[in-house]
Formats: C-alpha cells, structure tokens, sequence
C-alpha cells in the first residue's frame, strides 16, 4: 500500500515527471482545439452552438466521470486507471480527424473528456501519496505548472499547425505525444498505489451520480429552452437528494460525502474552485474567437496573443505553491481572485476595435492572479483531509474544477444562443457576439468576488491538523 511504503529519491522524481506529463497532456489538446475552432466551424458549416459544444461535450463526459474512475483507481490501482485514461485519449484523437459531421467529432471529444477524467483524478493524488506532507505544496505546484505549460503551448502549436497543415493535423501530433506519455508512465511508476484494494463498488451511487450529472449539465448548456429548465429542476430536486441518500447508507460510497462533515477547509475550498473556473474557463474560448473576428487574427497569430495568460501562471504557480507552505494558503487564494476580478473588468473595454496592449497587460494579470489561486488552494484542500483520503479528495477537486468549467462554458453557450441564434457567420454578427461575451464577463466578475469571499473565510479550525 501507497501508505505504508518509503518511495526513494528517484522514485519520487520519476512519479513527478510522469504526473506532470499527464497533467500537461489534457490541456494541452484543450487548447490546442480552442484556437481551430474557427477553422472547424468552416470546415463543418457548424453553428456557435455547436462549436461551443465541442468544448462543452469534452467536459461534460469528463466531470461524468471524473469520480467513478478515482473511485475504481483506489481499488484497482492509479497506474492501470492512468494508462487507461491515456489509451482512450489516444484513440479519440486517431479517430477524431476522420470525423464526418461536427456530430461525429463531438462524439470524438466525449471520449476524451473520459480518458481526460482518467488521467486528470489521479495525478495529483499519486503525488500526495508519494510526497510527504512539507513538499506537497512544491509538488503541487510543479504538476499545475505543468497545467499552464499546456496551455501555453497548445496555442502557439493548435494555431501553427492549423494554419500550416490544417485543424486535423493536431489530433495527430496529440496522439503522438499521448503515446510518449503513455511509455513514460509505464516506465515511471513501477509500484502501483491502490489506497483500497478489496473493496467493494458502489454501482447505484454511481448510476445515481451520472444522472445527475447529465440532467444538471445539459439542462445548464440548453438555458434558456423550457425543456432545459425542466431538466434542470428534474436533476437537482430529484436526482440529487436521491444520490446523497444512496451515499449516505453506503459503506464504502463512490463519492466521500463525509469529507464535506465538518470541514470548512474542504467545502469551502471546493466551492471556490467551482467558482473560480466557472468566472475564468470560457475567457479563451471567447477571447480565440474575438481576435480572429474583431483583429483579422489568424489563428497562429491568436494563439500567440493567448498563450499570455496560461504562460504566466506556469512561472508563477510553483512560487505559489512553495509560497503555500509557508505562508496561509487562504490570503494567497483570496488575493488572486480579487485580482482576476479586476482584470475582467479591464477585459470588459474591449470593443469592436481591438486594444492590443490593453488586452496581453491584461492577460498577464489574470496569469498572475489565476496562479496564486490554483497551486495555494489545492494544497490548502488536500491538508484538510487524512492521507489514505487523498485519491478521493482529489477526483471531487477535479470534479470542482470541471464543474466550474461546464458552468463557464453554459453560460457562454446560452448567451450565445440568446445573442446569435442559430447563425454561422459571425464575421457580420460582432455586435452581437461582443454581447454574449461582456455577459459572460459580467458573470465571471460576480463569481470571482465570490470566490474570493469563500477563500478568505477557509481559515482552518483549531482541531483541523495538516496531514
């Protein structure tokens, strides 16, 4: 057991190069898609909807799944989920430039968003279990690093090689980094780490969980149809109570709804990152189409302005992480979030005529606030709970995270369909389309002041002890 078993000095390292290969992986592709978006549209004669889908499908599959597959990784073990996680990847991405319709190549992107799930729910947690608990922020903050490192490249290349060779050519250099990733993983980790070998799966807690997912998500990105409002309802008023009750009378649950009892780190912290990513994750999806309509941008010359913000957060955020350590991680968190408050509403005086300057010195606040969020508020969540409970605090933080992006991207997708319609030309409908995105940062504005009050107020309590 990962418990009880001394990891050397080398085995920590290579887990940590490994970790930080899969947590570079997933958004780097993100990206990458991102900034061809335009390029797809065109080539599909696909409405905003359903472009907005493409990252919208991605995630809903991925927050699906995101507890299920940490929950089987207890049992089973980290490394066989990673592996998995990374095949299934690489097959959506073979796949994925071969798709006939937008229909088929969002079926694409929802078994990505599975692999993604695999990947993403275990990285952190291999290195909470191998790190001991004096290095967890550093750690931490190297494999988010490694987040940033992704979406910094992603796109500088999804926007040369789209114009170069075109939008299909990204899927193929993904799937040739997955494959890299997937040999580096399985030379890495010669130790599989299951925290709960033996136990039994909570299969009705999961069928539970995954409807309420679905109805929650896509009633979200549907607002505001009628129909959508009573999926909505129908998932929080009937599968939701109905999921908790199944936890609550199971003894070893698919979802750890005791880490919420009485811990105001934990829930507190998670409720932040909801908010957090539901205020900044539809920034670049707007923000790729914006310099490519309103600049006359192609899409490597729109990469290279976007690659400002996610290139700052990855020199900042293993500061940060370190910087938690020492220093509480709640005034850390709290700051960051006032800052990205404020750099949204500097973003916000973007108009039909396109500030250049004004918009990178923006970016690089939001770099900048965005990382003294991530790394500090991670450690901050994974210090509030036991260790043989990592695996499973960090797949609900990775659900947090995906929520928050599912909550981003429906916002986005229903201003857009309140503003444009059905339309696919977005060139002739600026106006328009400036309005869904100023909605959108209105809406990320309230959340980060949210956020920032919920970060401030996670101050642990006096029996509350850093494991």
């Amino acid at each position: 057991m990962a418990a009880i078993y001394h990891y050397t000095t080398r085995e920590m390292r290579m887990v940590l190069i490994a970790s930080a290969l899969a947590s570079f992986l997933s958004p780097f592709l993100g990206s990458m898609v991102n900034v061809a978006i335009p390029a797809i549209g065109a080539a599909y004669v696909a409405t905003a909807e359903s472009l907005a889908m493409l990252s919208t499908a991605y995630l809903i599959s991925s927050v699906m799944f995101m507890v299920p597959v940490a929950r089987i990784a207890d049992i089973i073990g980290r490394k066989k989920i990673f592996l998995t996680g990374i095949f299934l990847l690489t097959l959506s991405s073979v796949l994925a430039p071969h798709s006939p319709s937008i229909g088929i190549l969002i079926l694409c992107r929802i078994l990505e968003g599975i692999g993604v799930a695999a990947i993403t729910s275990n990285s952190i947690a291999l290195l909470s279990a191998v790190y001991p608990p004096q290095k967890r922020g550093a750690v931490i903050g190297y494999a988010v690093s490694a987040v940033f490192l992704g979406l910094s490249a992603g796109p500088i290349l999804g926007g040369v090689l789209t114009q170069m060779l075109g939008w299909q050519s990204i899927f193929y250099f993904v799937t040739i980094l997955s494959m890299f990733t997937f040999a580096a993983v399985w030379f890495s980790i010669s130790r599989d780490i299951c925290e709960n070998e033996g136990e039994p799966y909570d299969y009705a807690g999961t069928f539970a969980y995954m409807l309420f997912i679905v109805t929650l998500v896509i009633g979200l990105i549907n607002l505001p149809e009628f129909w959508a409002i009573g999926l909505l309802t129908t998932g929080i008023v009937v599968f939701l109570p109905l999921f908790v009750f199944i936890e609550k009378r199971t003894h070893y649950p698919m979802f750890a709804l005791r880490l919420f009892s009485n811990n105001r780190v934990f829930t507190r912290g998670n409720l932040a990152t909801v908010i957090n990513f539901g205020a900044t994750y539809a920034i670049s999806f707007f923000l790729s189409l914006y310099l490519q309509i309103a600049g006359m941008f192609t899409p490597m010359e729109a990469g290279m302005v976007l690659v400002a913000m996610p290139f700052t957060q990855m020199i900042i955020s293993p500061l940060a992480g370190r910087s938690s350590d020492k220093i509480e991680p709640r005034y850390l968190t709290t700051v960051g979030m006032l800052l990205m408050a404020g750099g949204i509403a500097v973003l916000m005086q973007q108009g039909t005529v396109l500030n250049l300057p004004m918009l990178l010195a923006t970016l690089v606040l939001m770099g900048f606030a965005v990382a003294l969020f991530a790394s500090p508020n991670n450690n901050m969540i994974l210090g509030s709970v036991q260790r043989q409970e990592y695996g499973s605090a960090n797949s609900i933080i990775g659900t947090m995270r995906q929520m928050g992006m599912v909550l981003s991207m429906g916002l986005a997708t229903c201003f857009i369909s309140v503003f444009l319609g059905t339309t696919t030309e977005l060139t002739g409908n600026l106006d328009a389309f400036l309005s869904a995105m100023h909605l959108s940062f209105s809406c990320g504005i309230v959340f980060c002041l949210i956020a920032a009050v919920l970060s401030f107020s996670s101050k642990a309590s006096p029996t509350t002890v850093s494991k």
